[in-house]
């Protein structure tokens, strides 16, 4: 009994310790309960289960990290995950792995996007605002009408995570910026090969720094846009924090924190800058996807409470919602009044009077001074509305002159990233200075309202019955192996297939059988033998770099289908074993070894600071 006893007082403790966190998770939990209803749910982007069936099958096949799948482009397979973000495959691999199945690792995903958005936003909010103002940036992060649009239209699962990252960079940008410390350089190189080459680069290797790396790494490896389109204003707020403290030293802790992830992400970033020119791209910026049919309108963006589950249109009459939320915007242009109200008094308006009294000054930490909370204040307000611009058809002329942001595709993308700035500045409000019960009720009541008011957005439009069998297998399978089929196919191939790939090799000239065909995520291998002198075979793999062919063990030159960038080799009369991978280049060898060893020197920096800080 006494033990038990210890148990529920351990547990109260940890309650009592997050208590707000606690309070944080119950709030979201409307925002994510359609989630956990049975069945699964439809969705714009369908290919999720496909996607994590894929790198399941890599990982059984010890193809790590994975990159070529093996079932999609009709069959032929084509690396997928080498483009697209892997970040949110790995955890649901994790689950697949201790046996949760295909579905349920999709919503508990989903659901932690929003979760994780939540923590992240309330934590960037407590560090300028107090937990009031962490408390309600977050619920108004979360409940946006975009956010809900992300999951619960488009099921847009990278971009969902896109979102989680942007707090914890510019929070740990900020904390990296305005703590003070002395400068050494990493504990965990002393006595390797990089100490002498690093010996006179001092650099400040902090938490701070250490998860300012890893904020950066998961940014790059959930969503390629995102970051793109963030980034800009990320290195904008660490320019003005390190203005404002006068801490422009900080840079090279900076960079060398942006380089560090840029380690920790290697498998998956340099291969996407390197390797990007073997694979079709131009479908991803053509037709459909041209920026220029996908501007949202200011009503789309501010006024309407449209809602609905349909697709993007050229004009303003699409089937979904671009809204930015009502209560975003117009809690943002009241903290933008109060920030430049405060500006005023500061510099002008010193005399007590009624108005002063209002904007009067909250207790701020000593790293932050008001003038520097208030301008920090108009600055993300800005960077909100000109998101907001980039949205509208009056910014194609900016489109036009920057090709690289046409990969965003769809201009109204950006409303991710107003709403999270409007709903970051939003929060300054609770800094106004009022008595603390009215203060207390008059918060409680805008959160309990945010959530009322945009909670209907938070479903699916329907859940159906599937089972795993069924959602491959049929038309479903054939839905979801051709989706998307241009985006990444080898450039080798002219065109994507229009028919589902042989399911063996076949001889395309002489004449012979095929022997113990076996194949893998990324490997084929068979026998084969030949009834006539000369043969020419072709398997069903798309030609691509680093592939591989070996006959009997020895390397062999390898043609191309013309058509479809298929391999095809020559056989001579008899039996034959044959063998074809696609396999490493030197860029992606030297991006994986970049990464293991940054993964080595992150679990050394954190056992390190682990130590400092007990």
């Amino acid at each position: 009994m006494r033990y038990f006893f210890q148990i529920i007082s351990t547990i109260a403790k940890f309650v009592s310790r997050y208590r707000i966190e606690f309070l944080l998770l119950l709030l979201v939990i409307p925002a994510i309960s359609d989630v956990f209803k049975e069945g699964f749910m439809p969705m714009h982007d369908d290919l999720q289960v496909l996607r994590l069936v894929e790198v399941h099958k890599c990982i059984l096949d010890g193809q790590i990290p994975c990159r070529w799948v093996p079932d999609a482009g009709f069959g032929y397979g084509y690396p997928l995950m080498q483009f697209y973000p892997p970040m949110p495959y790995y955890p649901m691999e994790l689950m697949v792995l201790l046996g949760f199945g295909f579905f349920f690792p999709v919503k508990v995903m989903f659901a932690l996007a929003f979760v994780l958005s939540a923590l992240g936003m309330y934590l960037l909010g407590k560090e300028f605002f107090g937990k009031w103002g962490g408390i309600l940036a977050s619920v108004l992060y979360v409940y946006s009408p975009y956010h809900s649009v992300d999951v619960y239209v488009r099921g847009a699962m990278n971009e969902a995570w896109g979102m989680v990252w942007f707090p914890f960079v510019l929070l740990y940008i900020y904390r990296l910026v305005s703590r003070q410390g002395g400068t050494h350089t990493a504990p965990s190189l002393r006595g390797t090969p990089w100490q002498s080459s690093l010996a006179k680069i001092k650099f400040q290797v902090s938490s701070d720094f250490i998860y300012l790396s890893i904020a950066i790494a998961l940014q790059l490896t959930s969503h390629n846009v995102m970051t793109l389109v963030f980034a800009p204003t990320a290195i904008i707020w660490a320019l003005f924090w390190m203005w404002k403290l006068k801490s422009f030293d900080k840079i090279k802790d900076l960079f060398f924190s942006g380089l560090f992830a840029l380690g920790l992400s290697a498998f998956f970033f340099i291969p996407v800058v390197l390797e990007q020119k073997f694979v079709h791209v131009d479908s991803m910026t053509s037709g459909y996807f041209n920026y220029l049919a996908h501007f949202a309108d200011i009503k789309q963006l501010f006024w309407t409470r449209f809602w609905g589950y349909g697709g993007s249109t050229w004009g303003p009459e699409d089937g979904m919602s671009f809204s930015v939320g009502h209560f975003q915007w117009i809690g943002v242009i009241l903290a933008g009044t109060v920030a430049s109200l405060r500006l005023y008094r500061l510099k002008f308006y010193k005399k007590s009077s009624v108005i002063a009294s209002l904007v009067v000054e909250p207790k701020q930490s000593q790293s932050t001074k008001s003038s520097s909370l208030n301008l920090m204040i108009l600055l993300t307000i800005a960077f909100g509305f000109g998101y907001a611009f980039l949205t509208h058809s009056r910014s194609s002329f900016i489109w036009e002159r920057l090709p690289v942001l046409q990969y965003a595709q769809f201009p109204w993308r950006l409303v991710a990233l107003i709403v999270f700035y409007f709903s970051f500045a939003t929060g300054y409000l609770a800094t106004v200075t009022l008595p603390k019960i009215f203060k207390t009720v008059a918060l409680t009541t805008l959160i309990v309202s945010i959530i009322l008011f945009n909670l209907p957005f938070f479903k699916f439009e329907r859940h159906v019955r599937v089972t795993f069998q069924e959602k491959l297998s049929g038309l479903s399978w054939e839905n979801q192996v051709t989706g998307g089929i241009f985006d990444y196919l080898p450039r080798t191939a002219s065109r994507p297939p229009g028919d589902p790939a042989f399911t063996i090799p076949i001889y395309i000239e002489g004449q012979g059988g095929i022997l113990n065909y076996r194949s893998g995520s990324n490997w084929i291998t068979f026998d084969a033998y030949v009834s006539t002198d000369t043969s020419k075979v072709m398997i069903p793999m798309f030609t691509f770099q680093g592939i591989k062919t070996k006959v009997d063990s020895k390397k062999v030159i390898t043609e191309m289908d013309p058509d479809l960038g298929r391999v095809i080799f020559s056989l001579d009369k008899g039996l034959h074993h044959v063998e074809a991978k696609i396999g490493y280049t030197k860029v992606r060898l030297i991006s994986d070894l970049l990464t293991l060893f940054s993964f080595i020197l992150l679990i050394k920096l954190l056992r390190d600071d682990r130590k400092h800080t007990s």
